[in-house]
């Protein structure tokens, strides 16, 4: 039995509490919160006891890992202390809000004796309809691939909180638009150049960003948006087209949320000449238990994770951060200048 802490009681640390208690070789022991009401009420709800302090959690001799939720800004730190105690770490996305954090945190990992898994939960590389879609891809179907457009829109979020001081979490370039940063490098590798337009906020943060991403024989387009008007629908997608066709995933959720399923319009399509559209069928399944599914294997097997490795989430991170780069200038970054800090 793997024993698992949480840190945080917001809507991930929530959200990976609850996966991880669904998990047959999982328990939930122990959640800490900066708001204590929420970390009782969270570890209620699995089967936990609550924290008074982060330092306690994380030096528990009954946890064996931790689920980083906390805001970004403190993703280093935690996830630091955590792996310092001996502690196998899944810290939310993003790694954090530099690159000088993100190397941080795998020199910690790898002074681990004995070795500890750090993986950072880049959730769409298990969405059931991502992972179909890069299957579909890389089974060579489409020939050679060469191009794909990204978005990820949701309507204004007027409650304020953390999420809306890019002090701690980056804004919405690496807060949301990171997602589908990191899957067009999933399917391509790391961009050569970066060149991104976008539109402020009132507060001054880019809240509306389309980034063009240069993979040197295969190109990307992404937007991210967080300006859309107060109810609209969550609304995500991924397209990539080949020599040989184009695979198509649409979803635009029933309510705010990704996870609002129930009347949500969902599909894969795939393209191909001289013959009619393929529905492509999803294998199913929820992307956050997958996630989690694939952190506890790595623990039981002894293994790097495949996805959500941390050279992956740096790379997002390095990505995003040129992004804003080419936003706040107006000019292309080159990739190799932003990779290295």
């Amino acid at each position: 039995m793997i024993r698992v802490g949480i840190l945080g009681a917001g809507f991930m640390a929530t959200t990976h509490a609850h996966a991880f208690a669904r998990q047959p070789e999982a328990q939930v022991v122990g959640v800490w919160s900066r708001d204590p009401a929420r970390a009782a009420m969270l570890a209620s709800e699995v089967g936990a006891r609550s924290h008074a302090l982060p330092e306690a959690l994380i030096g528990d001799p009954a946890v064996d890992a931790v689920s980083v939720a906390v805001p970004t800004h403190l993703h280093a730190a935690f996830t630091v202390a955590a792996l310092e105690a001996g502690k196998h770490v899944l810290v939310e996305k993003p790694m954090a809000l530099t690159l000088a954090d993100c190397d941080r945190m795998v020199e910690a990992q790898a002074r681990c004796r004995p070795a500890r898994v750090l993986m950072v939960g880049h959730v769409l590389r298990f969405w059931p309809e991502y992972r179909a879609v890069y299957d579909y891809v890389n089974s060579g179907a489409l020939g050679r691939p060469f191009s794909a457009t990204a978005s990820r829109l949701l309507g204004q979020d007027a409650s304020g909180g953390w999420f809306s001081d890019p002090a701690l979490s980056g804004g919405a370039v690496l807060d949301l638009h990171i997602h589908d940063l990191d899957a067009c490098n999933w399917f391509f590798g790391a961009p050569q150049s970066v060149y991104a337009r976008g539109r402020r906020s009132p507060g001054g943060a880019w809240q509306h960003t389309l980034t063009v991403l240069d993979y040197g024989d295969a190109h990307a387009m992404a937007e991210g948006s967080a300006i859309r008007p107060a109810g609209y629908p969550f609304t995500m997608g991924l397209t990539v087209t080949g020599e040989n066709g184009t695979i198509e995933f649409a979803f635009r959720a029933g309510g705010k949320q990704v996870d609002s399923r129930d009347t949500a319009v969902s599909a894969i399509v795939a393209y191909h000449p001289d013959r009619p559209p393929s529905p492509i069928p999803s294998p199913g399944g929820d992307g956050y238990e997958n996630e989690i599914r694939e952190f506890l294997a790595c623990i039981r097997e002894g293994r790097a994770p495949e996805n959500g490795a941390p050279a992956q989430a740096r790379l997002a991170v390095a990505t995003a951060l040129a992004a804003r780069r080419s936003l706040d200038t107006g000019r292309v970054v080159s990739f190799g200048t932003a990779a290295a800090g």
